[in-house]
C-alpha cells in the first residue's frame, strides 16, 4: 500500500515537473519572438534614421545658417534686451452695447476701480510681467545650448561619425529648437497679454456700477538718451532723447527730466534740482554751473498705470569753463 502511494506521488510529481519544463520552454520561446521582433523593430528604425540623415543635415544645415545663424543671435539677444529694459503699464478701454471701444484716459477709467481691485490687478501684471521676462531669458538660453548641439551633429556628420543614435538625438533637439524660436518670436510684442476682457469692475461710491471694461498688459518701449546728439556749454546743456524702435517722435508722450548737480566733495552735500516736464524729445537747460558735474535722467511721465519699469536711463555731463569751446 505504501508502495503504492509512493508510485502515485512520483507519478504526479513527474507530471507537475514536465508541464512546468513544458511552460518555461513556452515561455522561453515567446520571449525570443519578442526580443527577435524588437531587434528588427529597432534595426529597422535605425535604417530608418540612416536613409534620412542626408535631408536631416541639410535642414540643420540650413537653420544654422538662417535663424540660428551669429548674426540672428545679435539681432535676437538686442531685442530681449529692449524687452527687458521696456515699460510695462495697463491699457484701460470701455466698451458699449455694440462691442465697439470708446477711448477714456486710463487715468479716468482707472479712478472708477476701488483700491482692492487696482492692487489685485496691479499684482496680477506685475506677476505676469516677470514670469514673461523668465521664460524669454530661459528660451535664449536654450536656443543657444540647442544651437551647440546642433553643430556638434554638423561636426560628427561630415567626419562620418553620425549613427542611427545621432540622427535620433539631433532630430528631437531640430523639432524643439523649432518650437523654442516659435514661442520666442510670439511673446516679443507689445501686447504681452490679456489680462481681463470685458470685466465688470466694481467702481468707487457715486459712479454708476457695472461698467464693462477690457484691461490688457502693453509694452512700451524704454526712453534712451541720445548721447551723440546731446552737449553742453558753460552753464547750458541741450538733452536730447527717443524711444528705441520709433521712427517718429509721439507728440502725445509726456516726459519727466531729472537734474543733479552732483557733490564736488564727499562733504559737499548733493544737490538735486526740482524735476522738468516735457512734450518734445529735447530739452535746454539753463544757468547751470560752469566746471560741475550734472546727471540727467529721462523717463515717462505717466506713472498712474504703471506695472513695471526697472529702467531709467542717466547721463553725467560736466559742464565746460566758460568761453570754453563747445564739447560733443
Amino acid at each position: 500500500m505504501r508502495l503504492t502511494e509512493h508510485l502515485m506521488n512520483v507519478n504526479v510529481t513527474y507530471i507537475l515537473c514536465t508541464a512546468l519544463m513544458s511552460d518555461c520552454q513556452s515561455s522561453k520561446f515567446i520571449m525570443d519572438e519578442l526580443s527577435t521582433s524588437s531587434a528588427e523593430s529597432e534595426a529597422q528604425a535605425v535604417r530608418f534614421q540612416m536613409d534620412g540623415l542626408p535631408d536631416l543635415y541639410k535642414q540643420i544645415q540650413q537653420l544654422l545658417c538662417t535663424t540660428l545663424s551669429e548674426h540672428s543671435f545679435m539681432v535676437r539677444q538686442e531685442e530681449l534686451r529692449i524687452m527687458q529694459r521696456s515699460s510695462f503699464y495697463l491699457e484701460i478701454r470701455r466698451y458699449d452695447h455694440h462691442e465697439n471701444t470708446q477711448r477714456v484716459s486710463d487715468t479716468k477709467l482707472w479712478s472708477l476701480l476701488d483700491k482692492q481691485r487696482q492692487r489685485s490687478i496691479m499684482t496680477l501684471a506685475y506677476n505676469r510681467v516677470e514670469l514673461l521676462l523668465a521664460l524669454q531669458e530661459l528660451l535664449y538660453e536654450e536656443l543657444i545650448e540647442g544651437c551647440k548641439e546642433l553643430k556638434a551633429f554638423v561636426d560628427r556628420y561630415d567626419q562620418g561619425l553620425a549613427d542611427g543614435d545621432a540622427a535620433a538625438q539631433a532630430q528631437q533637439r531640430f523639432l524643439r529648437t523649432h518650437q523654442d524660436l516659435k514661442d520666442f518670436e510670439s511673446r516679443m510684442t507689445r501686447d504681452a497679454a490679456k489680462l481681463y476682457q470685458q470685466n465688470q469692475c466694481t467702481p468707487n461710491d457715486g459712479h454708476p456700477p457695472g461698467i464693462p471694461l477690457s484691461i490688457s498688459l502693453i509694452i512700451k518701449m524704454p526712453v534712451m538718451i541720445n548721447r551723440l546728439k546731446s552737449r553742453v556749454t558753460s552753464n547750458v546743456v541741450h538733452l536730447y532723447w527717443e524711444v528705441a524702435d520709433m521712427q517718429s517722435e509721439d507728440q502725445k508722450q509726456m516726459f519727466q527730466i531729472q537734474i543733479k548737480c552732483l557733490p564736488q566733495t564727499c562733504a559737499e552735500q548733493e544737490d538735486v534740482y526740482d524735476y522738468t516736464t516735457c512734450q518734445q524729445h529735447y530739452l535746454k537747460i539753463s544757468d547751470l554751473k560752469p566746471k560741475r558735474d550734472y546727471e540727467f535722467s529721462v523717463r515717462r511721465l505717466d506713472r498712474m498705470t504703471l506695472v513695471r519699469e526697472k529702467f531709467v536711463d542717466t547721463i553725467s555731463l560736466r559742464m565746460v569753463e566758460k568761453d570754453a569751446p563747445v564739447s560733443t
